[in-house]
């Protein structure tokens, strides 16, 4: 299987493209900043594509240097924004912060499968991985409604060519101080990598258009 996995700079974004890579698969990893993403090429055995996703220009410089064939995209956001505590914010440091978590999670999501897309096989996946399980009224919480919402309408367009579209979000059992029903099994990047990998087997054909979270039975244990 081939799978390009973008923010490959990222801790998730690698430890997804390793999973694939362990598992047999030919791994391509783009991201922005070149040198982290040619370290963690060099040591998946991995091709690195340095482009920004969120950027139209880039990506269409780039779009040649993307495999010609893929079964896989994992789109992995890489946020640059980090302005500290929001309720310090000024207006200016709002509007950084709503745009920069637009940009990282659903444009550059956006603009990847539109620059990709029609690379897929029949029968492939898309996969919007969000490691946060956000607040309440924040911004990456309105941007993750938004993601979930163009990946229902896009599950609908790409159904008719067999590839399944879906985001795997962390959910409540991710959150500090929450250890899951079980103690034996902590919850964060390794269970989203894995989620992520479930998505491309034949046994998650049937699941498309969805939001699934990595909760470890939080919703359980307090809905």
């Amino acid at each position: 299987m081939d799978v390009l996995v973008t923010g490959g700079d990222t801790d998730l974004g690698r430890a997804i493209a390793e999973g694939f890579s362990e598992a047999g698969h030919t791994v391509t990893l783009a991201g922005m900043r070149g040198p982290e993403l040619e370290v963690a090429a060099k040591e998946l055995d991995a091709d690195a594509v340095v482009c920004d996703t969120t950027d139209p220009a880039s990506l269409a410089q780039a779009r040649a240097l993307f495999p010609h064939h893929l079964d896989t995209i994992v789109h992995v956001p890489a946020p640059r924004w980090h302005g500290g505590d929001p309720r310090g914010y000024s207006l200016a440091d709002q509007a950084s912060a709503w745009r920069s978590a637009l940009d990282a999670t659903v444009l550059s999501a956006v603009l990847t499968v539109g620059t990709v897309g029609d690379h897929l096989r029949s029968g492939g996946s898309i996969i919007s991985v969000l490691p946060e399980n956000p607040r309440e009224g924040s911004a990456e919480a309105a941007v993750k409604d938004a993601l979930s919402n163009w990946t229902a309408g896009q599950a609908t367009t790409f159904g008719t060519r067999g590839i399944t579209v879906n985001v795997v979000a962390a959910g409540d059992g991710a959150r500090p101080g929450y250890d899951g029903l079980t103690r034996t099994i902590p919850t964060g990047t390794a269970e989203i990598a894995r989620l992520a990998m479930f998505l491309t087997s034949p046994a998650a054909r049937h699941i498309t258009g969805q939001t699934l979270h990595v909760g470890h039975g939080a919703l359980a244990c307090f809905g």
